[in-house]
């Protein structure tokens, strides 16, 4: 399925210091009833926590929620799941019944629209539920709190992985052919249906143009289809472009339908999959690990050859761990983590670190003990890409943003 964090994931200002608005700090005292109280929020004291999600068919989005769920019971709080069905409508439908409950004291909305959201949203914060947003960052509106992530950086990145792949691939006798300007052709996946997804795909066409050594000969969008999508998409660029060898993939899963047709076409024309790279902007799938542990042992093997992804980087369970997360959530954080199909890895994936975070936002607005947050904060993800060769780069919270001219509005390809 689609993994979001489009979802999951979500995006970064020129300052990392930029967050939603305002800030209010939290006031250590709460009122006779418990409620805690930040200036201009008092919490209504309520243990219900909802989050409203654009789909639960998203692995890395249930993954994210589900951890945030486990800190937060933990806690005493009732957690559930709302789906929207990828209805942006629903999501504010949601929110008018979480004020309407009675019961609901906290909100986690994955936002589709955060300008459809803002007047019930400015709502249920004056009945004194706490809202976190994941992968969006109001503006114009004030919430508890955001993890966000850089989309453009993601798409950036990914480009410059498959850059520095092709120059080493060809230094150690790859055939890599390029065109009649001595440039290595390139396929761009998009999705431009969401604003992340512009400044996403922005960055992905707009760091090809640049290059001095890369060329756009295509693009199209496969992330609504899925891999068949994918595959299809990928079938029609090598019976158009037979010389182009390098894909950049909006997500994973669609990394994997290139790959499928990337190797019917190279088992039928007698060519290297280890000539072929593969690239998504995202790396957090079940089925997408498997074969990119194996192309880092043997990069014949398909044709992935590195990523792009966001999120804290993965870390051993244990004190590496716990020193991150801390010891009024790791137990709960852990606990989930192996519930999961990657929990006997022996590393925490970075979807459990951003649960906890969206955790820490809403904890710490409720006042609840053994946590703080400064109310209006954002959390910018860490965003990470490598490839199969020693190609590795990382961006932080607090750093520049180096893909900040592809973060506007529209579409640049």
């Amino acid at each position: 399925m689609k993994k979001i964090l489009a979802l999951i994931l979500a995006l970064v200002m020129v300052l990392s210091l930029v967050a939603c608005g305002e800030k209010a700090p939290v006031d250590e005292g709460t009122p006779d009833d418990g409620a805690a109280v930040t200036e201009g929020f008092v919490w209504n004291g309520q243990k219900e926590v909802w989050s409203i999600l654009p789909t639960t068919a998203a692995e890395g989005l249930i993954w994210i929620n589900d951890t945030m769920g486990s800190v937060m019971e933990a806690q005493g709080f009732t957690y559930v799941k709302k789906d929207a069905e990828g209805n942006p409508a629903n999501q504010v439908a949601f929110v008018e019944d979480a004020i309407a409950a009675g019961n609901v004291g906290a909100l986690m909305i994955a936002a589709m629209s955060v300008e459809m959201l803002q007047d019930v949203v400015e709502q249920a914060t004056a009945a004194g539920i706490a809202v976190a947003m994941l992968g969006a960052e109001p503006t114009d509106y004030e919430i508890a709190g955001c993890v966000y992530t850089a989309y453009e950086i993601t798409g950036m990145y990914a480009v410059e992985a498959a850059e520095d792949w092709v120059a080493k691939r060809v230094a150690e006798g790859g055939n890599v052919p390029t065109n009649a300007d001595g440039k290595y052709e390139v396929y761009c996946d998009i999705y431009t249906n969401i604003v992340d997804g512009v400044y996403r795909s922005n960055a992905i066409v707009g760091t090809v143009d640049a290059s001095e050594t890369l060329v756009r000969v295509a693009e199209n969008t496969s992330y609504e289809g899925g891999l068949a999508t994918a595959t299809a998409n990928a079938q029609d660029l090598l019976s158009a472009h037979p010389d182009c060898h390098i894909f950049i993939a909006y997500e994973p899963q669609l990394a994997l339908g290139f790959d499928v047709a990337i190797k019917a076409h190279c088992e039928e024309n007698g060519l290297d999959l280890a000539d072929y790279c593969v690239i998504p902007c995202y790396a957090e799938d079940t089925a997408f690990t498997p074969v990119w542990e194996a192309a880092k042992v043997d990069p014949a093997s398909s044709s992935i050859k590195g990523y792009a992804t966001y999120g804290d980087p993965a870390m051993p369970y244990g004190d590496p761990a716990k020193a991150v997360i801390g010891e009024a959530s790791y137990a709960a954080v852990e606990a989930y983590a192996k519930t999961t199909p990657v929990g006997e890895m022996p590393v925490m994936l970075p979807p459990f670190f951003t649960g906890w975070h969206l955790s820490e936002i809403l904890l710490g607005t409720c006042g609840i003990e053994g946590y703080t947050w400064e109310y209006g904060e954002t959390y910018y993800d860490t965003i990470t890409a490598i490839n199969v060769y020693d190609f590795s780069k990382t961006w932080s919270n607090g750093d520049a943003n180096p893909a900040i001219g592809y973060k506007v509005p529209n579409y640049i390809g």
